[in-house]
């Protein structure tokens, strides 16, 4: 394997995920280095995941040769080194893996693919002999059958026993509440129960946690292939032993998932031309060089689709693997999520969700998950939900969708529940937090956050249960989206609603509030770009990007000058190649790099530390503003400089999703979660825009 692209995939993870909260995960050399990482993690209705199955054993022999095919972390060692045999591996549309013996022998080539199913928790294992001799092969699955977060104590395995099934071609173990099934589609399983103890998670004690536990394998699964034969294996959370005669049509509906995906370029292929053998075939076309794997139409399916491993039946995972549904988060993904090629009545179902679970005017930011229980402590998700229920009227009215009469008179009702809420505190003022109430509207009409409040915003880390990045008075950014969810409602009240909706009709004092707040928008201001915040009615001198998320928004308090100051202001100090930095360099607060334990993390979260959603805000203020002067294909070559390293990394097959942060220095390391559903969208939405400059371009 070329070194560069090898030390790549090693660093970077695969993600496979289903409608209902469950995935696999791993990295490209599949050497588990987090207590997350498996090849089935499952989930019930209400978030709660158990990691089930940590991975394969793999023994192989040929002529009496023997070797590994896999590899587990212990703290003195990597054992067995099966990764040393791995030729190459893919990230996406699934996780390939290619190896071969040692030295590299293309006689014997054997491929790995794992492919999960899209509304259960199923995992596919499909094991080919693409080489020219016939090859033996002893498997053992090693299971944690734990909840996702935890690591299994010494002793787990002993002090209480599980209970095994096995049934010709499957097996069944139960411990406690969880089962894992296995199936396979040829060979013979037999009991032979050996534990792996002390299974080291490097990645886990780097952020502060325990990373060491024991694994179960309670079976050994024997089979032969012959050159050109697969074998499948599937692995579910089912209590029930599987029949055999249910794998085929298992199988044809996971494959169904991927079928219309492209494959890399270099994917080991076989059988392309006629009268050559499927060896030849994969030798041809096998690239060891670190080039494209994806062309740019192939990328974007690709990226299409890993935008939608976060999407659930009617709600949004906020990343993987330890993020469960969070309101903020879907609703800043709901733009991209418009745009792709999910249906509106899927998007609906989210929107009606959020809408019954609304209290006082807000939505909850933190859904239940593993027995906690809905979370409303934050500001803004309500306000990203007001401006997504306008985006999805406007979608429905742009596509003369069916139904949009009964969806627009939804939406308004939705809004207006919301929008009464802070007209009402814009009436009461102060008093609503004399009465211990933690925001309230100010008579410049600004909102205000209490003390108590002041991790209401996406800058939310807590330590011991205080603001890590406090931001009580009034947050720009809250400002701007309250801004808009009052002129989204009025835009909809005028052109669908536009008569009087009674006695208490909340639309004059929309119009008063709307003035208000723009007239008051200049107390933000300083020399070339927004306060974060404002103390009473003084600026507070941090540079943030929240200025420009409040300036990126459809409905502006600012002029286009101003505008294009905030813009140039972030583009010299927060912008890097994968993201905006949280917090200026030249601020004596910001933190290079973010590292170490989860206290000192929450510490570093927001003072510096690069968020890749927020190329999304930046994009579009370029776009919508700052871009106007620059011809279509002009604004297309900036953006494209903008997202070249994320574009980059998917089309050379280095990345299968895009990470939550970054380091705020060079050298600039994804961390934070591998997989977050709004770093996806961001990447996304700059794609889509791209499509539409090319297009008026061509018009031009």
């Amino acid at each position: 394997m070329n070194d560069n692209y090898f030390l790549e995939t090693s660093n970077h993870e695969w993600l496979l995920t289903n409608k209902t909260g469950g995935y696999a995960l791993g990295t490209g050399n599949l050497i588990n280095q987090r207590k997350y990482h498996g090849l089935l993690i499952s989930s019930d209705r209400n978030l709660n995941r158990y990691h089930l199955l940590a991975g394969l054993e793999i023994m192989l022999e040929w002529y009496g040769e023997t070797c590994f095919l896999d590899s587990t972390n212990y703290s003195s060692c990597i054992y067995p080194e099966g990764f040393l045999h791995l030729v190459k591996s893919w990230l996406r549309p699934y996780p390939v893996f290619l190896y071969s013996a040692l030295h590299h022998n293309n006689d014997i080539l054997v491929k790995k693919e794992i492919m999960m199913a899209d509304n259960e928790n199923t995992v596919l294992v499909k094991i080919s002999n693409l080489g020219t001799h016939p090859l033996n092969f002893s498997l053992r699955p090693k299971l944690t059958m734990r909840n996702h977060h935890h690591t299994n104590p010494p002793g787990f395995w002993e002090g209480n026993p599980e209970e095994l099934q096995i049934a010709g071609q499957s097996f069944l173990l139960k411990k406690d509440a969880l089962s894992l099934c296995g199936l396979i589609s040829r060979g013979e399983i037999i009991a032979d129960r050996i534990v792996y103890r002390d299974c080291y998670y490097p990645w886990e004690a780097i952020r502060g946690y325990h990373g060491v536990e024991d694994q179960l394998a309670p079976v050994r699964i024997f089979f032969s292939l012959q050159p050109g034969e697969t074998e499948n294996l599937i692995f579910s959370d089912s209590s029930e032993l599987p029949e055999i005669s249910a794998l085929s049509k298992k199988i044809a509906g996971i494959e169904r998932k991927y079928k219309k995906l492209p494959l890399p370029q270099d994917y080991p292929r076989t059988g392309v031309k006629k009268g050559i053998t499927a060896h030849e075939s994969l030798l041809s076309g096998l690239d060891y060089d670190d080039g494209i794997m994806f062309e740019h139409q192939d990328y974007l399916k690709i990226l299409e689709f890993s935008l939608h491993d976060f999407l659930l039946q009617d709600d949004v995972i906020a990343g993987y693997p330890w993020f469960g549904s969070w309101g903020r988060d879907t609703f800043i993904y709901f733009d991209a999520l418009l745009r792709s090629n999910i249906s509106l009545r899927h998007c609906r179902k989210i929107i009606s969700k959020y809408a019954r679970l609304i209290e006082k005017g807000l939505i909850p930011n933190m859904l239940s998950e593993s027995g906690i229980g809905l979370n409303y402590h934050s500001i803004d998700s309500t306000l990203w939900f007001a401006l997504a229920i306008y985006n999805l009227v406007n979608k429905a009215v742009a596509e003369e969708l069916h139904g949009k009469k009964s969806l627009i008179k939804e939406a308004l009702l939705h809004l207006e529940l919301i929008i009464r809420e802070f007209t009402d505190r814009y009436e009461q003022g102060e008093e609503r937090e004399n009465n211990g109430d933690h925001f309230y509207l100010a008579e410049n009409g600004l909102l205000y956050l209490t003390d108590e409040f002041a991790s209401a915003t996406w800058m939310d880390a807590r330590i011991a249960d205080k603001p890590a990045t406090p931001r009580s008075g009034a947050p720009v950014e809250i400002n701007g989206l309250l801004y808009n969810a009052l002129c989204c409602y009025r835009e909809l009240r005028e052109m669908y609603s536009p008569e009087s909706s009674g006695t208490r009709d909340i639309l004059p004092r929309v119009n008063l509030l709307i003035d208000r707040i723009k007239a008051s928008f200049s107390l933000f201001w300083l020399d070339g770009y927004l306060a974060d915040r404002l103390d009473g009615d003084k600026p507070v001198r941090e540079h943030r990007p929240n200025g420009l998320i409040a300036v990126s928004l459809p409905f502006s308090p600012l002029d286009d000058d101003r505008i294009c100051q905030v813009f140039e202001a972030a583009t010299r100090e927060l912008l890097t190649p994968y993201g905006l930095r949280s917090l200026s360099p030249a601020d004596y607060r910001f933190k290079r790099k973010y590292l170490g334990n989860q206290k000192e993390r929450d510490a570093q979260y927001h003072q510096g530390t690069v968020w890749a959603w927020l190329l999304d805000p930046y994009i579009k203020t370029f776009s919508r503003t700052c871009g106007k002067t620059k011809s279509p294909f002009e604004q297309v070559s900036e953006i494209l400089k903008i997202i070249d390293n994320l574009r980059t990394g998917y089309m050379k097959g280095h990345i299968a999703s895009v990470a939550e942060v970054w380091d705020g220095d060079k050298p600039h390391f994804p961390k934070g979660c591998p997989a977050q559903a709004w770093s996806v969208a961001a990447l996304y939405n700059a794609e889509k825009l791209i499509e539409q400059l090319i297009t008026s371009g061509a018009k031009e």
